[in-house]
């Protein structure tokens, strides 16, 4: 009759090299698998911080004064959001978006009042 000490102790009776090499692998690696979806806070910060740096691009263009432009990077890109007077004003933010961040998707979602 077994008693509960070696009821709740597994025995090993034989592991090969390559059993135990594949799951040190698997055991390692899975903590460095990020979940996705949400950005990690470095990311986010990242982003943040061209943001604003886009932001005084804009602010400091005398064509664009008094308008209502927001910006937002993820994943490599920027969207441009907000409100303008004129075609050539919405056409301006976006160049200027191209001509100082170093990334090439740049979505002009600015609205002309």
């Amino acid at each position: 009759m077994m008693n509960w000490k070696t009821m709740m102790i597994p025995t090993v009776t034989k592991v090969d090299g390559r059993s135990l090499a594949l799951w040190l692998c698997l055991v390692l690696t899975g903590g460095c698998a990020g979940f996705g979806g949400e950005p990690s806070a470095y990311e986010t910060q990242q982003g943040t911080a061209e943001e604003v740096r886009l932001k005084a691009v804009l602010l400091e263009a005398e064509d664009l004064a008094g308008s209502a432009i927001d910006i937002t990077v993820n994943d490599g890109g920027i969207v441009l959001e907000g409100f303008v007077e004129t075609t050539a004003q919405r056409q301006r933010a976006e160049d200027l978006m191209r001509e100082y961040s170093d990334m090439d998707d740049v979505t002009n979602r600015i609205t002309v009042k």
